[in-house]
């Protein structure tokens, strides 16, 4: 792998020349001469919290009822060879001690490799947080967390959520069945909106909820977004679909603060009718949602956006373009990420590791990254990345330094640019980029020297 030289007179270069100095370390699976059948299976166990269990974004609440269930879902694949799981949660974020724990569960269970499990969150803020280092505490991030009101139920939980994650993994695992892989591809423009609009300054102006997300007022100029759904079908020999897995960029957050039930919000509603009109298993993967959220919110918004997005996903998948998988790969390693002055004061560090990992499935790449990224640094990746295919995942593996943005995002301000939102300094983002794209390359010039 070529690391590029830092030139001196850029001392943010010269950083990023450092953290890249760090995936010659990372591990890459070997080429295989040999393909085979690539086969898949995929499973869903309820994960949703009972009756007493605190709501995480209030001091008193607890969810009250079910809007709808939410889940933990496995994804397994195989080429023969090598086994690769995506285990996809719908809670708020995937905490690296929990990821840590499930995977070596599923490791045990289905002989896998715990490197070669993915672990992402939907980002349903109508779920639980997922687990901290200690279960009976409810988490805020990585270095913050408060009492749960009744510790019991909260670790009763937590052994249900990896209980259920293992079984989801076992039941995926034993309904392997030989498949094909297609590609495609849906837009939807109408529910995506920058929360982070900027003034004529270029100073953001945190805006939640927008009077109209199709306008904006005072001088503002519009956020950047990417409003494309990708979506893999893995389909049997004829072409029935068993797993849909589809990826969107965009805050779940349409149900929370207007109830506090339980919900996977429009994620699940979309996941459902998808189901219910193509059959087998969908999954939706989180994109790079850290500045992106719904254009309207309430319930009945959500299931509004749940089922147009299932219709576009279902309509593009439909005209999908086969791929060809000869082997499965994984690539990943820890990126060093700077902190802030604050976080590097508190710490007595300079530096955090934050995960990123690679799956390639022939022309087609999975880039996982943790915390919640934005936007601006999927788009980076997305460009440059050898895979013509390229899916870029946030809320993936860890929670990183939370809040991520490109070179010059924390010099705009906004809510994720506050010390409670962000803990690293202003040259993380281009680090993930550049880490990540030395996972693609690294892997796609591996296949090239067969």
């Amino acid at each position: 792998m070529t690391l590029r030289r830092a030139r001196p007179e850029h001392s943010a270069t010269r950083t990023r020349a450092q953290f890249l100095a760090a995936l010659a370390a990372v591990s890459i699976g070997l080429p295989r001469t040999s393909a085979v059948q690539l086969m898949a299976g995929a499973a869903r166990e309820d994960i949703s919290p009972p009756p007493g269990f605190r709501h995480w974004a209030t001091e008193k609440a607890t969810f009250d009822g079910v809007v709808s269930p939410i889940y933990a879902r496995a994804l397994v694949l195989t080429d023969g060879t090598r086994k690769l799981v995506v285990l996809q949660w719908d809670l708020v974020n995937a905490r690296a001690d929990g990821v840590a724990k499930v995977r070596g569960l599923i490791s045990a269970a289905i002989g896998v490799a715990p490197g070669d499990i993915l672990v992402n969150a939907s980002h349903d803020h109508s779920a639980p947080l997922a687990p901290g280092p200690d279960d009976g505490r409810v988490s805020i991030n990585e270095f913050a967390s408060v009492p749960a009101p009744d510790a019991a139920v909260n670790r009763r939980w937590v052994d249900r959520l990896y209980g259920a994650s293992v079984a989801a993994a076992k039941a995926a695992d034993a309904s392997l069945r030989p498949v094909s892989l297609e590609v495609s591809r849906a837009l939807l423009p109408e529910w995506q909106y920058n929360r982070r609009p900027r003034g004529p300054d270029g100073r953001v102006v945190t805006t939640f909820e927008p009077k109209d997300p199709y306008t904006q007022p005072d001088g503002l100029r519009f956020g950047p977004m990417d409003p494309t759904a990708t979506v893999l079908a893995f389909r049997d020999a004829g072409r029935h679909a068993l797993v849909t897995l589809f990826s969107y960029p965009c805050h779940a957050v349409s149900v929370y603060p207007y109830s506090n039930a339980t919900s996977a919000d429009w994620p699940g509603f979309a996941e459902d009718q998808i189901e219910a009109h193509m059959g087998g298993r969908a999954i939706f993967l989180q994109g790079c949602a850290g500045d992106l959220v719904p254009a309207r919110r309430g319930i009945a918004a959500a299931r509004e956006m749940g089922s147009l997005l299932g219709a576009r996903v279902e309509a593009a998948a439909a005209a999908g373009l086969r791929v060809d998988v000869p082997r499965l790969e994984e690539a990943s390693t820890q990126a060093m990420l700077p902190w802030n002055a604050e976080q590097r004061a508190r710490t007595g560090t300079e530096f955090g590791p934050a995960e990123v990992q690679v799956f390639v499935l022939g022309s087609v790449a999975i880039v996982a990254l943790p915390g919640e990224p934005m936007i601006e640094i999927a788009m980076a990746i997305q460009r440059q990345s050898p895979y013509p295919h390229t899916l870029v995942l946030g809320y993936s593996n860890g929670s990183g330094m939370i809040y991520v943005g490109m070179p010059g995002e924390l010099a705009r301000g906004g809510y994720e640019t506050t010390r409670d939102s962000s803990l690293g300094a202003d040259a993380c983002g281009a680090v993930l980029v550049d880490t990540a794209l030395g996972l693609l390359r690294g892997v796609s010039g591996a296949a090239a020297a067969l």
